[in-house]
């Protein structure tokens, strides 16, 4: 896993004031959750697949917050969730033509899950950091509403695209390899 999930966990943790002690278990919690991506990928009916992979964003986010003492429920998670996925959508172009070829039975569910494994692995961790770091930008303006979370979220997604993309590419190869 790439070395930037540990840093920004580590960064979430310390900005949440918790110190180093759940890093680790964040970082488990995001390959779990790229696992079960990659799962989820291989679901044979398109569009169920999508919903089931923008399920598990909110569930991570959840569980995220559970890990750094974050408050807010799972249906506020949902807003950016489903925001941070519609935003990394671009990395997931291939998904939709792989999504579509799962409706032919067999070879075309076992190329549609093929083919979308490495990318939504890979942008399910790019949210991942998108989330993590913008609770750190969150954490440092006093941790306020819902709300305000999601601007933070806005914002670093706003003004870090080519290091979101780097994360995403560099996922995808480490997937691969």
């Amino acid at each position: 896993m790439n070395s930037k999930i540990y840093n920004a966990a580590a960064l979430a943790s310390s900005k949440m004031g918790l110190g180093s002690a759940p890093v680790e278990d964040i970082v488990k919690c995001v390959k779990l959750h790229a696992g079960i991506a990659v799962g989820a990928a291989w679901i044979p009916i398109g569009g169920l697949d999508l919903a089931a992979l923008t399920g598990n964003v909110w569930t991570m986010y959840v569980r995220i917050n559970k890990l750094l003492g974050i408050p807010f429920s799972e249906n506020m998670m949902k807003s950016i969730g489903s925001a941070v996925m519609a935003n990394l959508a671009s990395n997931l172009a291939m998904t939709g033509f792989a999504a579509a070829i799962k409706w032919i039975p067999g070879i075309g569910t076992i190329t549609g899950g093929a083919l979308m494994s490495a990318a939504v692995f890979a942008t399910t961790v790019g949210a991942a950091w998108v989330y993590l770091m913008a609770i750190s930008n969150w954490a440092n303006g006093g941790s306020g509403s819902v709300a305000s979370l999601k601007l933070c979220v806005e914002d670093i997604m706003a003004n870090n695209k080519s290091e979101i993309n780097d994360i995403i590419n560099c996922e995808k190869a480490n997937y691969r390899a």
